[in-house]
Order: C-alpha cells, then structure tokens, then sequence
C-alpha cells in the first residue's frame, strides 16, 4: 500500500496551454493555485502559428491579439494576467499544430499534469478538435478547466466502472485532493429499464449494484478515514446526463474520470463516454491517466 500511494502523488509539473484569450484565465488561476497547493514548478505554452479552425488558433483570435507573436510580448502578458507570483515559472513559445507542440512541451519538460480552458465548439455537446486530441493521444493526465477558481478543489465527483482505471482515479483523487468530498458515482445505463424490470426487480438490482460498490471500495486502497468520507452513489442513465445533474444539484467543482493509454478502438468505443462527459457537465473535469 505504501508503494500505491507513493506513486499517486500529486503531479511533479504543471503545463498550462494558453492562446491568451478570455476563456483561458479561468485555467491560468487554476494552473497557478495547483502549483502553490502543491508546491510544484508552472510550465505555460502558447502556440502561435496553427490552422485557422483549431482552438489555439491567432488567426481566429481578435486582430488585436495578433501581433503576440514576440516570445518577449507573449511571456509579458502571462505574467501580467497572473494574480500572484509563482515560483518556478517557465513559458515558452511553439509554432505548429496546437496539440502536437502542447504534447511535445508536456514531454520534453516531464509534465504530468496538462491545464488548459474549456474550449468554445460550435455545438455545446462536443469537445473542440484540440481537447479531443489531448483526450485521446495525451501521456499525462488532463484537467480541463471550466469555472473560475476561488480557493481549492473541495466538492470532487469520481466516476467508477469497477475497472481497475476508476480505481486509480479515486485513489488518485482521494491523494491529490485530501481536503475534498469525494462521491464515488457509479452509472448503469441500462435502456429501457422500466419496460422490463418491475420494482421488485429494480430494488434487488440497487442491492446487488450497492454490494458491488461496498466491495469495489473495500478493495481500493485508501486509509480507513478516507473511506469513511467516500460517499458511493448508484444511478442509472446516461452517465454525461447524471453527472451533469448531480454537479449541478450538488455544485460539485470536479469531475474526476480516468482511463488507460490504449488504441484507436478502444476509444471509438469505450473513450466516447469521456469525449460526451467533458463537454456536458458545467464543472472542471479531470481525466487522470492511470498507468499501465
């Protein structure tokens, strides 16, 4: 258990990607309250030449934010729009696809944890081209950011399907954010349940998927006091739509999903639940990338 939780510290490096727009500093405050609560050093990349459709795009930001190009211009207005100093601070300045330069810099400078905001899609339930990539090709774990932080993460949300992943996020979760409420959410979507499990049924399903969850929760590493703070919870639906209701109802400020590093088929068909998760729920939302 030692040898667990040791590897389930919080993350060594930061990496916030930014395109200096008004949207990206609700992730520059939140990138830069994680780095102090875990006294970690701050990387920051901003790319600045990329096709015109992607989010990181100059071409499609206001003609004024256009001339950013000077690597001097770029760090001075990061450092200005920053509420506080923070120590270990580096950014730097990419040319190129958006996602590959963000990948490239998490890689070369050892970052576990990538930052960035929300992106704004055309349709409010899809994720943008870049987020979707950094979803699907990312080695480090990936928060996206989406409110705007006033202190740290204390109402956490931890989706579980019993796998062995689910189980590294809540452990994951329970270490990187030890002061928090954490809910492990289990969602069985069953369809049309109702024309085919009457109430008997439907009482002795909640029993047996209860059980299952009191022994998912037995078996996962965490201290004794921090079981007793899990609160496990049983719905049934389409996991995107509970989980955007019970952060609404609860006004939980995290979502914690995890997944392993795994082909393209695995994500068409197991990965689209994370893809529809991230832009339906109004919280941040953190996929933590469970290793190997």
């Amino acid at each position: 258990m030692t040898a667990i939780a040791s590897s389930l510290a919080p993350p060594q490096k930061i990496l916030l990607a930014t395109d200096l727009r008004s949207h990206g500093d609700r992730a520059l405050d939140r990138a830069a309250q994680l780095a102090q609560q875990w006294q970690v050093p701050l990387h920051v990349v901003h790319v600045q030449s990329c096709p015109a459709e992607d989010e990181l795009s100059p071409i499609s930001q206001p003609s004024w934010r256009q001339g950013y190009s000077s690597p001097v211009l770029v760090e001075r207005q990061i450092r200005r729009d920053l509420r506080q100093e923070i120590a270990g601070l580096t950014i730097h300045v990419a040319d190129g696809n958006p996602a590959d330069a963000i990948l490239d810099t998490a890689v070369q400078q050892g970052c576990d944890l990538i930052v960035l905001g929300a992106s704004e899609p055309s349709s409010p339930s899809a994720l943008g081209r870049v987020t979707e990539q950094l979803l699907r090709k990312s080695p480090a774990s990936l928060l996206v950011v989406k409110s705007r932080p006033h202190d740290a993460y204390a109402n956490v949300v931890v989706g579980t399907d019993f796998t062995a992943e689910s189980r590294f996020g809540l452990t994951t979760a329970a270490k990187w954010f030890p002061a928090a409420r954490l809910a492990l959410m289990h969602v069985l979507d069953i369809p049309y349940t109702s024309l085919w499990l009457d109430a008997e049924h439907s009482s002795d399903l909640a029993r047996m998927e209860m059980a299952t969850m009191r022994s998912f929760l037995d078996d996962t590493p965490l201290a004794a006091d921090v079981k007793e703070r899990v609160v496990p919870l049983i719905e049934h639906g389409h996991p995107e739509i509970v989980l955007r209701d019970h952060v609404m109802r609860e006004e939980a400020d995290l979502v914690v999903i995890s997944a392993f590093r795994r082909g393209l088929a695995f994500h068409l068909l197991v990965g689209g639940t994370s893809r529809r998760i991230v832009p339906a729920v109004p919280s941040d939302v953190l996929l933590v990338r469970a290793q190997q």
